[in-house]
């Protein structure tokens, strides 16, 4: 079971981009909060997934070509 995710709020996203060295305002980061939302809310809707013992990505092998 995951854990619940923490709000968004304009310090966290400060706070994130910091980490990231990328320049946001306190204003960018306060209109960022909506569409934020909306992200964490897909990744949440993904991680929910029941993948059972599906692979990931890169064990895939495309042998098209010999």
């Amino acid at each position: 079971m995951l854990t619940p995710r923490c709000p968004t709020d304009p310090a966290l996203l400060e706070a994130a981009a910091r980490l990231a060295n990328l320049p946001l305002t306190p204003a960018r980061a306060a209109e960022l909060v909506p569409s934020m939302d909306g992200v964490f809310q897909l990744l949440d809707a993904l991680n929910q997934a029941a993948l059972g013992e599906t692979p990931p990505a890169f064990a895939f092998r495309a042998n098209w070509e010999r």
